[in-house]
């Protein structure tokens, strides 16, 4: 029955992981090389890491150099995000472009400088499916690696977060993308870790997991270097407040974590001053800690795609859903909780507040920061009240509540990678539905037209593939959590 399992377990695990893969590789062919927030400065930045080198950066003046052209721009954007100007030809070799300050640059760009060439379209393609693939080798170690509660949290985390922030994010060239996903799942090797008898040969590879998922954040954001830090301790924490039994080991291996982490504390100014709260300029402290406060949980809320138009409308579905699932979730993990139980969401929720606080301060913006940039703390928070929940009756549990999650996440990240596709793909198409002749041809979705990329897979063989994978990942990802229980039953 055991062999039975794990070939079974094994089988799974390779089409989770698979699905996975091709999920974000259908989501880093779904657009441009020119989609993405300040995705010019992130490019230029990459191919000016090692310095200047002709035909790949020049005059590098540590605010603009001239790199391969790109894109054309328009009103100081890529117009494949702001198609606002006439389309021109050039025959320009090189092009000028704004370029993060050398002093501000992560190591991220000197890493992903090993795939840029002369040729930026396949340079940022393969880039993207590095991303891709460090993505699948994280979700592998989940799966593979974690058991028990920590699994079920890990997962569930992840289910409940990844549309349709994350799913956009984690492939792109953007270094929020390393930074969300290490956060995301830095936490749960550690937790496995330190939850896994020392006699357990999965015991090594879930600290080697966990030092490269903390790599992912530390090369590239200070912010979410802060978030790591904090994530590691509170798990740390809540290991040495329940566990009965603590070896010489794991004390010594916590003790140089906390070592580590203060190191860094001490050593970074850029972190030194991220931790030191400030008051606001030109504006009364009270008034302005009272006007976070509203806005904090809304600003929060956009992880799931919930946000309010300024005309006053309404949050889409795809929000709406996302929301909705997170807090029923985060609900059965509650229950029968105890007021001890809540000292650790208590301390996250608070940290959650501080990051908002503190991002409008250094942003000099009196609304709140927006929330995709503790997309990791939230999927930390709900991981955590899963792993720590009294609670048998986790959301996930039932086969009827995974299949309608599945249903409804499978919807929504239909809806997002459609109108993702949709906004960078131009053509004369209608907007939102396929063709009446579907039937026979890929050609004849509303995602036909002008495609971006010059090979015969077109935007619709993309989509369909994406919309296919993501909803298989899911179901065999949760049949192996099903299958770890049942190997223990």
């Amino acid at each position: 029955m055991d062999t039975d399992l794990k070939t079974t377990k094994s089988r799974h695990l390779v089409i989770a992981v698979l699905s996975f893969f091709i999920t974000l590789s259908c989501w880093s062919f779904s657009s441009s090389i020119g989609s993405g927030g300040d995705i010019d400065a992130h490019i230029s930045s990459i191919w000016c890491a090692w310095g200047e080198k002709p035909g790949m950066c020049e005059n590098d003046n540590d605010s603009t150099a001239q790199v391969p052209y790109m894109f054309q721009m328009c009103d100081g954007r890529p117009i494949d995000s702001w198609p606002n100007c006439e389309l021109s030809q050039t025959s320009e070799t090189m092009q000028e472009l704004r370029i993060i300050r050398e002093v501000q640059r992560s190591p991220y760009y000197s890493i992903m400088r090993v795939f840029a060439t002369t040729n930026p379209q396949q340079s940022i393609l393969n880039m993207r499916m590095v991303n891709t693939l460090i993505a699948s080798l994280i979700l592998f170690g989940l799966l593979k690696l974690t058991s028990g509660r920590t699994q079920v949290a890990a997962i569930s985390a992840m289910t409940f977060t990844l549309v349709p922030v994350a799913i956009m994010r984690i492939p792109s060239i953007n270094p929020q993308g390393w930074a969300t996903l290490g956060v995301m799942t830095s936490w749960a090797f550690l937790h496995g870790f330190l939850n896994t008898p020392k006699a357990d040969k999965n015991k090594k590879l879930l600290l080697a997991f966990f030092i490269f998922s903390v790599l992912l954040p530390a090369t590239t954001r200070v912010d979410s270097t802060t978030y790591v830090v904090f994530t590691s301790a509170i798990v740390l924490l809540n290991h040495y407040r329940t566990a009965r039994r603590i070896s010489r080991k794991e004390k010594m291996i916590g003790l140089g974590l906390i070592a580590a982490c203060l190191s860094i504390i001490k050593l970074s100014e850029h972190i030194r001053g991220y931790l030191l709260l400030s008051k606001p300029i030109g504006s009364q402290f009270n008034q302005y800690l009272l006007f976070q406060l509203i806005h904090i949980p809304e600003a929060l809320v956009e992880v799931f795609g919930y946000a309010v138009g300024q005309q006053g409308n309404g949050p889409g579905l795809v929000g709406i859903i996302g929301l909705s699932l997170f807090v029923i979730s985060l609900t059965f993990a509650l229950q029968q909780s105890q007021k001890q139980d809540l000292a650790i969401p208590g301390i996250i929720v608070a940290f959650l507040a501080v990051v908002m606080y503190k991002g409008s301060l250094i942003t000099l913006s009196l609304v709140p920061l927006p929330g995709a940039y503790a997309l990791g703390l939230m999927s930390f928070l709900l991981g955590m009240c899963i792993a720590n929940s009294r609670s048998d009756k986790q959301f996930m549990k039932s086969r009827g509540n995974r299949i309608t999650v599945i249903s409804l996440l499978a919807f929504t990240h239909a809806l997002t990678l459609f109108s993702w596709m949709e906004l960078y793909t131009h053509g004369q198409s209608s907007i939102g539905f396929f063709s009446k002749q579907i039937l026979g041809s890929y050609d004849r979705l509303s995602l036909n037209g002008g495609w971006w990329w010059d090979y015969p897979i077109g935007p619709n063989v993309v989509f369909l593939l994406g919309i296919g994978s993501f909803p298989l990942f899911l179901v065999y990802a949760w049949k192996i959590v099903g299958l770890d229980h049942q190997s223990k039953e």
